[in-house]
């Protein structure tokens, strides 16, 4: 179903109890498909039509756990959820949108966990070598600087792809270097353990462990400070009342005060 050239009959989904409906789009109108649901179209005429994707915060986490299990069925995803998080995180902190960061921030830290927890692994397996995305070793000689770039160093984001499970590589990915070949860092340690080696693997990063760290606290604080702020003193109190105002007294010496002024006070007095 995943495949756009790929049609089921309705009576065999509903002999295995898969709901099905039917409906005409007229033109002019539009059709909303909520997730979880697979769409087939028939075109009765010639017709000029266009799909749009959108996604609401509510939908964050069905779309992550998605994404994880696209990568375990080793089934290429359209985007990375992974980018989608970490831009979402970047401009909606800028905005101190609180609905949209409190929508990603658990998400964000168990991506942060998983991720360094999995680096770590592989630091411990033996891969000690790793550069940042576009960048060089600092322990290159100048011979080794003047050699050809890698090709996974000219490739766009969309296409670093793992060549086992074919998870886009957002944050991280290892690299064989004499073969182009793309790993994530799951895939990775597996190689790793199959293999016996590290030799000719390195470590491509995006963002280090203080920059990811950064984010992610960052996030985290903004939504947390909504009720409480780094101590944990609650913010939620009602403002104080405010008393009366004091007006401002002056005093002025009757011999400012005319003659005239002085006998209509007296006339008003009595």
């Amino acid at each position: 179903m995943l495949e756009k050239n790929i049609m089921i009959s309705p009576e065999a989904l509903v002999r295995e109890g898969i709901k099905v409906h039917r409906t005409v789009q007229q033109s002019g109108q539009f059709i909303v498909c909520f997730p979880g649901t697979f769409v087939s179209k028939i075109c009765c005429g010639y017709s000029v039509s266009e799909t749009v994707h959108f996604a609401t915060t509510q939908w964050m986490n069905l779309g992550y756990e998605a994404a994880k299990d696209l990568k375990c069925r080793r089934i290429a995803k359209p985007f990375s959820m992974e980018k989608l998080l970490y831009q979402i995180a970047t401009v909606e902190s800028k905005r101190e949108n609180g609905h949209s960061l409190s929508a990603v921030s658990s998400l964000l830290k168990d991506l942060r966990d998983m991720e360094l927890r999995q680096r770590q692994e592989l630091y411990e397996a033996g891969l000690l070598s790793s550069a940042r995305y576009g960048t060089h070793d600092n322990n290159q000689t100048p011979v080794e600087g003047k050699k050809k770039h890698r090709k996974w160093l000219a490739l766009e984001t969309s296409e670093r792809r793992c060549q086992i499970c074919q998870h886009l590589c957002y944050l991280s990915m290892v690299v064989q270097e004499n073969e182009n070949v793309v790993f994530c860092l799951e895939c990775a340690l597996r190689y790793v353990e199959k293999h016996k080696s590290c030799r000719g693997l390195k470590m491509m990063y995006r963002y280090d462990e203080e920059q990811i760290n950064s984010l992610v606290n960052q996030i985290c604080g903004k939504v947390a400070g909504k009720t409480e702020n780094c101590n944990g003193v609650s913010l939620n109190k009602s403002p104080a009342k405010r008393g009366p105002r004091k007006r401002a007294t002056v005093d002025v010496p009757l011999s400012r005060l005319s003659s005239s002024h002085m006998s209509k006070s007296a006339s008003s007095s009595s």
